[in-house]
Parts: C-alpha cells; structure tokens; sequence
C-alpha cells in the first residue's frame, strides 16, 4: 500500500509540473534546427572532405604516390551574409605522405633524419613520412554565379604525430627502417584557396613553414593540390 502511495504521489507531481512548464516553454526550449541550415547568419556547418596530392620544395618528392586525406571541418560554425560571403571556422583532421622517388631515401642517424641514397646493390621500395593534424582553418567564401564559389584562408595545423618507414631489399633479404620519432614542427600555418562548382572542388594548399624541425631533420616545405568535396 505505501509503495502504491508513493507511486500515486510521484506520477501526480511529475504530472503537475509538467502543465506549470507547459506555458513558458516556448521561452526555455532552443530550437537547433535553423543553427542546421544554410540560412542567413550563424550556422552549425561540418563539411569540405578533401583528396590531394603532395609536392615538397627541398626534397625529391613523388607527388603522384605522395596523399593527402583530410576533412577540412568536422565540426565548426559558418556565417552566412546576404550577399554571398560564408565565413566559415572550426576543427579537424589532416593525414599528410610525403613518399620519395625512389633513387633517394628518408634515412635516420642519431636522431636526425636526413635524405639520401639507397645502399650499393638495394632494391628500393618506398620511402615517406607521414605527418598527422589536428586543423583549425578560417576560410573565407564569395559565390560568383548561382553554383559557383571561390574560397580562401589560412589553416592552423597542430602536428600531433609523424612517422617515417623506408622499405627495401638487400641481398634478397626485405629491409624495414622505421620510426616515430622524427619531431614535427609543433605548430604551421597553411595558406589554402580554391574554387567551388555544387558540392564538388579543386583547391591549392601552400605551407611557408617547415614540416620537421630544423635541428632534427633536413626541412621541407609542402604544396598540395587537390580536390574538395561537401564544402
């Protein structure tokens, strides 16, 4: 009976405090919908999925095995003006390959990582170093014609990781030389423009700043074309 009595109490005041709410909830409840959008003003956005390939000044690059994976947004905000312009900011994520020709190779000697022939008599592989970002970019969009957008700013990258792997054959014998210690730059800044036609795009992506620390590596600078989807 008492467990009954409670019940009975619980059911009447969850009820009665539903009908006191049920007048001001249009003052307490956010409707997310609009922030979902492409309206005017101030918009949740995720978006701009992109596919490139990477060319580096100071090393011999093998740009068509050299890719780039990354989306541009995970999630961010975008605000959209009335007369075309979408500015768009947020998180996300970047894998970058930097693959050699194959007459060189990344080759690590008491910590520094420099660039240099294959041993007499090797059958090169491959050699790259990957580096991954977390990204933070702050890009600016002008509509010229009603499907057409081009777009431009800079990309905050934080180099979380980077890793290098030569891979060759030696008196018939596979070779595998790795590591995960090769000190990225902590932080770079890319410069990244493009055009826009629907939902599908090509863009450029240049870096001023070095990808691996000077006192530990031979330094590079990376250019990347490519194409962007769903931004």
């Amino acid at each position: 009976m008492k467990k009954l009595l409670v019940i009975v109490i619980c059911v009447v005041a969850a009820l009665t405090s539903w009908a006191g709410s049920k007048d001001t909830d249009e003052y307490i409840q956010v409707d997310w919908y609009p922030l979902c959008t492409d309206s005017v003003g101030w918009n949740i956005y995720t978006g701009g999925f992109v596919i490139g390939w990477d060319n580096a000044s100071g090393i011999d690059v093998n740009m068509g095995r050299s890719i780039d994976i990354g989306w541009l947004n995970v999630i961010g905000a975008k605000f959209k003006t009335r007369h075309g312009q979408r500015i768009t900011m947020g998180l996300g994520i970047d894998w970058r390959n930097f693959k050699l020709n194959k007459n060189v190779r990344f080759q690590q000697n008491n910590d520094y990582l420099s660039v240099g022939p294959y041993p007499e008599g090797a059958e090169p592989k491959s050699s790259r170093v990957k580096v991954f970002s977390l990204t933070m970019p702050l890009l600016v969009r002008q509509r010229l014609f009603n499907t057409v957008d081009i777009f431009a700013g800079p990309v905050v990258n934080f180099n979380l990781h980077a890793s290098v792997e030569t891979i060759y054959t030696l008196n018939g014998e596979k070779v595998k030389e790795s590591s995960n210690k090769i000190h990225p730059v902590p932080v770079t800044v890319d410069i990244l423009g493009g055009v826009k036609w629907k939902f599908i795009g090509a863009y450029v992506r240049y870096s001023p700043c070095h990808v691996l620390q000077e006192r530990y590596a031979t330094v590079f600078t990376p250019f990347t074309t490519g194409i962007i989807m769903g931004f």
